[in-house]
């Protein structure tokens, strides 16, 4: 039987991460691959930044669309011009596509502009250097203490662009007294390992419950898991906690994000 090293962290500051998540379970990426074309959230009313490894030697746009784009070294700053009509302005939701060229790399953003504060994106290096970048980062430490690392990041938000991001958002059925939401995955390629994160919420009528690491470890939710970490063990109506499972990577099987299942548990 596979011998499951299991992880409670006690989390004292409220984290500003875990208030966003409350909200809404959309993410929008801040570390963008290349020659992929990605959306991003950008704001219509501040200046947005792009930062590159390396220096970005040109960014193609729409001029017509009212956009300006200004280079300096490994940055580039994005602003949407505001449309003046009488004393009012009016600011552009209209998707924009950029082709930002960094290094050997080229970078298909589809942004989309949102009345948000200012968004800084980065721009990851191809997949041959964040492997490089990834193995330098865990060069020398045990398995445990690499588990430990990724759960602090992913709590935090604390993360290295050469980690790969993939929204999730979807919720799963798969408690009879909880709702489960698969909110992203964090890839760490190279070492093997990938930290999912889950949203879990009381269903409606359902009073205060003490949730425990091992109601987690199902196969909907993980195949090969080493470790989980909650939050707050302890939810309160209307209250939602975070849960992280991190596990081995297997290139050849996805998660099996079902909504399937009930009364299970719980």
């Amino acid at each position: 039987m596979r011998r499951f090293l299991i992880v409670t962290l006690a989390l004292l500051a409220a984290s500003p991460c875990l208030a966003a998540s409350s909200e809404s379970t959309e993410l929008w990426p801040s570390v963008v691959p290349p020659e992929v074309a990605t959306r991003i959230r950008l704001s219509n009313t501040d200046v947005n930044r792009l930062v590159c490894e390396e220096s970005i030697k040109d960014v193609v746009y729409s001029k017509e669309k009212g956009i300006e784009v200004k280079i300096s070294g490994r940055d580039a700053f994005i602003k949407f011009t505001a449309l003046k009509r009488g004393d009012q302005l009016f600011y552009t939701e209209v998707p924009s596509e950029f082709h930002v060229v960094c290094g050997d790399e080229i970078y298909t953003l589809v942004g989309l502009p949102q009345r948000v504060p200012t968004q800084t994106i980065r721009l990851s290096s191809g997949r041959k250097k964040r492997i490089e970048k990834n193995l330098s980062l865990f060069a020398g430490l045990p398995l445990e203490k690499k588990i430990l690392t990724l759960i602090k990041q992913a709590y935090a938000g604390d993360i290295p662009e050469s980690y790969t991001i993939r929204p999730v958002g979807r919720q799963m059925d798969l408690f009879r007294d909880l709702w489960v939401t698969a909110r992203q995955d964090i890839i760490v390629e190279g070492e093997g390992l990938v930290v999912r994160e889950f949203l879990v919420s009381l269903k409606s009528g359902i009073e205060a419950l003490r949730l425990s690491e091992q109601a987690l470890l199902r196969k909907e939710l993980t195949r090969s898991p080493l470790a989980v970490a909650l939050d707050e063990p302890l939810l309160e109506p209307g209250g939602i906690t975070r849960a992280f499972i991190v596990e081995c990577r297997d290139e050849n099987h996805a998660p099996a994000w079902v909504g399937k299942g009930g009364g299970h548990g719980f």
